[in-house]
């Protein structure tokens, strides 16, 4: 027999109401036991096929719902509390943007980031911890057992929500630049009618005639209170020169339109940027 106690009485029937789905559900499958409510906050579990090890079956079947009980109903609390307690951001929507930023970590979703793999495993963490202490007759509290046998996982919660306040405070640095620049392209006079950027593997300038632009015209105009790249030799960069040149229209040319630079320069020049395949680039006969 084994025995859960609670504190909370909702997280007893939300547990109980759980096991017996999948006991029910596997019960075809010869995983034979029963599970009941002993008063308000504790789960008595008995497990009733002598045909089957113990260790085979129902244990990882009651570790798996064990843990991914605690992801759903704690991980997002855990954080929640990690952000406002350990780092100090009390804003709601500070608060709101990187739990959403740490859950994709933790869901494996930002494979952009160095070192998310350390994340990938966050469950083997509460199931390892679980299977070391659950026995075939075992009783056990629910909230100690968190609080104490989970610590690895919180240490790795906390890690975790770092990096998300890491990649928030870039996003608000992003988005802040982005509005300067596109504040200051607004509130300039056009130094050039149009210009023309061909995007096949790096970016190339051009100016309104299809003349491809120096790298010494590119420096004479480039504006370094606008620098957006950094540490790029000015012929690498597409952001700052573009801004600094200062154009009335944008021509891009691109077979990849989700490119990051290109939503940068689509965000900074809004409606002045018009976005054509490829294939469409050719000087001699195109107009616009």
């Amino acid at each position: 027999m084994i025995a859960i106690h609670f504190e909370q009485t909702d997280d007893c029937k939300q547990l109980l109401d759980q096991l017996r789905t999948y006991i029910r559900n596997y019960a075809a499958y010869g995983l034979e036991g029963t599970v009941k409510r002993e008063g308000e906050t504790t789960i008595l579990l008995n497990y009733e096929n002598q045909f089957v090890n113990f260790y085979d079956s129902f244990h990882p079947l009651l570790v798996s719902v064990l843990t991914d009980y605690v992801i759903s109903t704690k991980e997002e609390e855990w954080l929640l509390d990690i952000v406002e307690t350990m780092f100090y951001f009390t804003a709601k929507e500070e608060q709101q943007e990187i739990i959403t930023i740490a859950r994709a970590i933790l869901e494996g979703d930002r494979d952009d980031l160095p070192m998310m793999k350390t994340f990938f495993n966050r469950r083997a963490y509460i199931y390892e911890a679980f299977a070391n202490h659950v026995e075939e007759e075992t009783s056990f509290f629910y909230e100690p057992f968190l609080t104490f046998r989970l610590r690895e996982y919180g240490e790795m919660l906390i890690d975790c929500v770092e990096m998300a306040i890491d990649e928030y405070m870039l996003e608000q640095e992003y988005q802040n630049m982005i509005a300067d620049l596109r504040h200051y392209v607004k509130s300039h006079q056009p130094k050039f009618s149009c210009l023309h950027i061909v995007h096949d593997q790096g970016f190339t300038l051009y100016d309104e005639h299809f003349r491809r632009l120096t790298r010494e015209e590119l420096l004479f105009h480039l504006n370094v209170e606008l620098m957006f790249e950094e540490a790029l030799e000015v012929e690498e960069m597409v952001v700052s020169p573009l801004v600094s040149l200062l154009p009335g229209r944008v021509y891009l040319f691109t077979d990849e339109p989700d490119d990051g630079v290109i939503l940068t320069l689509q965000a900074i020049f809004e409606e002045r940027l018009r976005l054509y395949p490829l294939r469409a680039y050719e000087p001699e006969s195109t107009n616009f």
